[in-house]
């Protein structure tokens, strides 16, 4: 084998290796990079849920407050009404 065939069989190996190394840490750098941006919609998520879930709390404490209020209203009608 001559020196210009061993370059070209060296380079034949080298780049297409170079290549993939390449692709491999972009493709690495896309997942770090897809794994974050998860994280922060997960944890928008997670307020957005927790604020809603609160929201709700509230709302039926209210509703239990009017309808508690109502009970009374109502027994006592019933009662000066006996």
């Amino acid at each position: 084998m001559t020196d210009p065939q061993m370059m070209m069989f060296a380079l034949a190996i080298v780049i297409p290796l170079s290549m993939l190394i390449y692709s491999n840490s972009r493709i690495t750098e896309a997942k770090e990079t897809l794994r974050a941006e998860i994280a922060v919609l997960k944890s928008d998520l997670t307020l957005t849920m927790e604020t809603r879930f609160n929201s709700i709390d509230r709302k039926l404490d209210e509703i239990l407050r009017i309808v508690g209020y109502h009970e009374t209203r109502i027994t006592n009608l019933e009662r000066d009404r006996h």
